[in-house]
């Protein structure tokens, strides 16, 4: 009988509450959404100006890379055309994969 007692219990001796539990559950549910919500409103993006094709790659001026904030890679580009006119830009998130230029990117408010 001691072991169908405790089949109907928790690990910790107490019986589950399924109500509290769910509503645990709606509140991480509805503060994660928020939080989701305010990190897609301030992404991180790397924006690369290139020059034409014709200039040479080992030129300084070739590339610069820009950093900023945005909502999206078009916003992020956006901020950066001023600064780099006439050139091709590229936008990336600024994830892992761009960490090392991330480090020499001029910031761009």
């Amino acid at each position: 009988m001691d072991a169908m007692a405790r089949s109907e219990t928790s690990p910790q001796g107490e019986q589950i509450d399924l109500s509290t539990w769910a509503a645990e559950l709606e509140e991480e549910r509805t503060r994660l959404e928020a939080v989701n919500q305010e990190r897609a409103a301030r992404r991180g993006y790397l924006v690369f100006a290139v020059n034409d094709p014709e200039r040479s790659p080992e030129d300084p001026t070739y590339r610069e890379v820009f950093a900023t904030e945005a909502k999206t890679p078009g916003e992020a580009a956006a901020k950066v055309r001023p600064l780099a006119a006439g050139r091709r830009l590229r936008t990336y998130l600024a994830t892992g994969t761009y960490r090392d230029e991330l480090a020499d990117a001029r910031w761009v408010a």
